[in-house]
């Protein structure tokens, strides 16, 4: 007897594993679809038939099995429905097999109402692992009842209710452990067959958006090596996908840009996201401008990151960039420029005045200023016109300049009117007094005629020179109403000469 309660338990454990594959994708819990529950319950009153049909021969009419725990798992699990289902089809089934008699009638009704029980312990607020026991105890309580009226001989129901409880303690424990372990694991199956449709659907989503985007996607390992390359890298840097996969990203930057991008690189890695803007190599020859926006994504199977790549070519825009900035610049050196002689103007020469100004303040040198104007140039505009006037102011301050290298220091500017400047910075007053010899001496070359002149027949200067060491706390200003004092002496004197404001040996 012993041995074929141990058989029925083994096949309904064996019958556990079976449903569990045929019904892996229809789970049974209290919340499982209607239809689940309906095929749960029938495959359990089936199960319980087939125990009936290995079920053990107490006496001629009285038969003993497991079949009450086909009751109690699918109700522990399932809820009422399934456990009414299975009740009602092991009741039915006894009738069937067995006849229709009292010895069937009996027990039939002992499955209804071991399924009616279940069902409301089903709806109690406790672990179902207490649920299922209290479940097995009522189905053998009752079927105990059973055999109490059926069996008379006091030694075979005392050896049958041994056995039966034990065998269905021990297995009913083992069966609703097993049925957990199905549980879950039809559970993890679906987890895992759904997590990998979602996975599918966002690489094909992931694919779809790579291949028809006009921007060239790539992902990197932390290493900066290609592992993907979108179509689009064919368009953008005429590169083919091998020829690119497995190198690293650097082989094909400028070199200027290399450090920047490889900054961006590290950032992505260790901030999630960056952006960069770096000139990348065409297959053929030169290179285009390229935007980034790099995004890191983290693998937890093995720990490693991979960092994605959205590029697109700005080439234009940075060309268009460019030429507005070429603009911006021409505009800048325009608004410097006197627009009538080509050289600085009085607003470039206030700025660098209070620039060498600063300079000779710091580091304790002279500094020394030249201004000049063209001897009576109102009566050399009287006589020759405004025009020819225009081209001796333009002819004189294109002469002056080709006499100064741009790294000489020195600052040529058009004060106003027929008056020029020179900003000398580092410059004594010796060396400053040889410019200005030079410079009267050059426009004297020139043999610029001036009838209306009344000290030459040719056009002349008057230059007035000032030299000082600048003081933190002083302005330009000094400088220049010195220089302007000293011009104004030369024009005293009679013009056509060179005259100094003696300051150079105090500071201003």
């Amino acid at each position: 007897m012993l041995k074929d309660f141990v058989s029925n338990a083994a096949l309904l454990i064996a019958s556990f594993s079976m449903m569990g594959v045929v019904f892996k994708d229809k789970p049974l819990h209290v919340s499982s679809p209607l239809t689940s529950r309906l095929y749960w319950g029938l495959s359990f009153g089936i199960l319980g038939n087939i125990l009936m049909l290995f079920s053990i021969q107490v006496s001629s009419n009285i038969i003993a099995d497991l079949r009450h725990l086909a009751i109690v798992i699918p109700a522990a699990f399932g809820g009422y429905l399934p456990a009414l289902i299975a009740a009602s089809l092991i009741a039915i089934g006894r009738i069937i097999f067995f006849g229709f008699s009292q010895a069937s009638i009996l027990p039939s009704v002992g499955a209804l109402l071991i399924g009616i029980l279940c069902g409301v312990i089903s709806k109690l607020k406790i672990h179902s692992t207490l649920k299922a026991f209290i479940m097995n105890l009522i189905g053998l309580l009752i079927i105990s009842t059973i055999f109490i009226v059926r069996i008379d001989d006091f030694h075979i129901l005392k050896n049958v209710l041994t056995l039966h409880y034990l065998i269905s303690l021990i297995g009913g424990f083992i069966a609703y452990h097993f049925f957990v372990f199905v549980v879950d694991s039809n559970k993890a199956h679906n987890q895992l067959k759904e997590s990998l449709l979602k996975l599918k659907e966002t690489e094909e989503r992931f694919r779809l958006i790579a291949e028809y985007s006009s921007d060239m996607i790539t992902m990197h390992n932390e290493k900066s090596e290609y592992i993907y390359i979108s179509p689009a890298v064919g368009e953008i840097i005429h590169f083919e996908y091998p020829e690119l996969l497995g190198k690293k990203m650097e082989n094909f930057i400028h070199t200027d840009d290399l450090e920047r991008i490889h900054e961006m690189f590290l950032k992505a890695l260790h901030d999630g996201v960056a952006e960069c803007t770096y000139r990348y190599r065409l297959k053929a020859e030169g290179y285009v401008w390229i935007e980034s926006t790099l995004k890191s994504v983290h693998f937890q199977e093995n720990g490693s990151k991979r960092v994605i790549i959205v590029s697109r070519n700005i080439t234009e825009r940075k060309q268009t960039e460019q030429k507005l900035q070429e603009a911006n610049e021409l505009l800048n050196r325009l608004s410097y420029m006197d627009g009538l002689t080509g050289i600085s103007n009085r607003r470039y020469f206030d700025e660098a005045l209070e620039q060498a100004w600063s300079d000779s303040s710091s580091l304790q040198s002279p500094v020394s200023l030249i201004m000049f104007d063209i001897d009576y140039f109102k009566k050399y505009n009287d006589t020759y016109g405004h025009l020819t006037g225009d081209f001796c102011l333009q002819t004189i301050a294109q002469a002056i300049k080709e006499l100064f290298s741009e790294n000489s220091g020195y600052t040529f500017c058009r004060y106003g009117g027929e008056e020029f400047a020179l900003i000398l910075p580092g410059t004594s007053i010796e060396a400053g007094m040889n410019v200005a010899q030079t410079i009267q001496k050059t426009v004297q070359k020139l043999k610029i005629p001036h009838i209306s002149s009344e000290i030459a027949d040719t056009v002349t200067l008057s230059i007035g020179l000032a030299t000082l060491i600048p003081l933190a706390s002083s302005n330009p200003q000094t400088l220049i109403k010195a220089a302007d004092s000293a011009l104004y002496d030369s024009k005293t004197k009679g013009r056509n000469t060179v005259s100094i404001e003696s300051i150079e040996t105090r500071k201003a």
